[in-house]
């Protein structure tokens, strides 16, 4: 790689370190999480600061405006997010509950829409943040529809964390899981990420049954699991939808 496409890199690095950051990170974090001499992580941050990138406050950096101008102006063109959105609305609407829109990204999950239930009790998910595929319900959803080889290498990169008592954690489990989701055309998150949330999600395909994308309802389990089957066939629909809807 020559000198400027690995700056061009390492900046990016930089700000995909800070999207995947609450509460910002400092620059000495930066430059020890992206391998990049403090000097260089210095001189873009100032560049991204001196026009609206990125944000510093006492030390701590985190996005600027001139992201949120750039996300605003990506959702009005990207195809997928405008034939989801309005089956997104709607689908909250009609269940008052969180509703996600997610692709594959190498081996986890980028949210790329959301929508925000009507109950009190809301998502700590956020649009361009990345989930693991084998403990999330879109993530599993958008697994278990990859072709044979693109699951085996999935598979193989697994790490199994167990976020809470119900997450899957060996890969005698997690094909079981994959071949049951296949079976029915929906998956389920029984907590299995976050205690107590509850999530139904189905895969977007094309005619040719390509996976290009996931759906979810995620909300309080007291709410859901009572309710899953209904809210599977409301899934599903809803993801036929969006499919019809770009063609």
């Amino acid at each position: 790689m020559k000198n400027g496409e690995k700056s061009f890199s390492k900046l990016f690095d930089i700000i995909e370190q800070l999207a995947q950051s609450h509460q910002g990170m400092s620059a000495k974090e930066l430059a020890e999480a992206c391998a990049i001499p403090p000097s260089t992580t210095f001189r873009m941050l100032k560049f991204m600061v001196d026009n609206d990138y990125v944000r510093a406050d006492r030390g701590i950096y985190t996005l600027g405006v001139g992201f949120v101008r750039f996300g605003n102006v990506a959702c009005q063109q990207h195809p997928l997010i405008k034939a989801a959105r309005p089956v997104l609305e709607e689908l909250s609407r009609e269940t008052r509950e969180t509703v996600h829109l997610a692709k594959l990204q190498h081996d986890r999950i980028l949210y790329i829409d959301k929508v925000e239930g009507s109950r009190p009790i809301h998502m700590g998910s956020l649009i361009g943040k990345r989930n693991p595929l084998y403990c999330t319900g879109v993530g599993k959803a958008i697994f278990a529809f990859q072709p044979r080889s693109v699951q085996e290498n999935l598979l193989a990169a697994i790490e199994y964390v167990p976020f809470t008592a119900t997450t899957i954690t060996s890969e005698a489990a997690m094909r079981a899981e994959l071949t049951r989701i296949r079976a029915r055309g929906y998956a389920v998150d029984n907590c299995e990420h976050e205690q107590w949330v509850y999530c139904v999600a189905a895969p977007v395909l094309t005619r040719k049954g390509q996976c290009i994308a996931g759906i979810s309802i995620s909300g309080a389990e007291n709410y859901l699991r009572e309710m899953s089957e209904h809210l599977a066939r409301l899934i599903t629909a809803a993801a036929h939808q969006i499919a019809g809807n770009l063609q």
